[in-house]
């Protein structure tokens, strides 16, 4: 199941600082199973974020976003994180969200726009983040067009899988 990066994303705001560490968005190494990871997500900076973020919320964060190890950010979704917006994001971070479509965007100056409990507005197609009460906006980065199909299929696997059939479905044409 793919993400649609055209769809309007609209939540409210779980504000956060620099430098959130994956250890603190999946702490694996605690709480071995997903159950257990939802119920303890990012309690290092909040403690009361496991019980209660809700579907549809939106995380803004600094510089540096999913710093740390390889861990994926994927228990995000898994408590109904709508999108992840951050001033920067850690490289290793922001590939392995693409490659599982989980919605993650740059925004530098973002955090100046919303505060915590704010409603935040993200226009993909527009390229733009907007603060539904104040009206203040920063502009958002687009992905290139691969990046957006990887989206759009539901991740690297479903990507490759997709192409691969494209590309068989070819070959077969070609050797008829």
């Amino acid at each position: 199941m793919g993400f649609d990066l055209n769809r309007a994303i609209r939540g409210r705001v779980w504000k956060f600082g620099d430098s959130i560490e994956t250890d603190a968005i999946n702490p694996y190494y605690r709480y071995p199973t997903m159950e257990e990871l939802k119920q303890h997500t990012m309690e290092v900076y909040r403690p009361e974020f496991p019980q209660q973020v809700k579907p549809g919320d939106i995380m803004v964060a600094g510089r540096n976003f999913g710093c740390g190890s390889s861990r994926p950010g994927l228990v995000l979704r898994e408590v109904g994180i709508a999108a992840i917006i951050a001033e920067s994001v850690a490289r290793l971070f922001l590939r392995n969200s693409i490659s599982r479509a989980i919605p993650i965007f740059v925004a530098p100056g973002v955090t100046g726009i919303v505060e915590d409990g704010e409603t935040l507005e993200v226009d993909y197609p527009g390229a733009v983040i907007r603060n539904a009460a104040t009206g203040a906006s920063v502009p958002l980065r687009k992905y290139p067009p691969a990046i957006e199909q990887i989206f759009e299929c539901g991740g690297l696997p479903q990507f490759a899988y997709e192409r691969y059939l494209r590309e068989a479905a070819l070959g077969n044409r070609r050797g008829s």
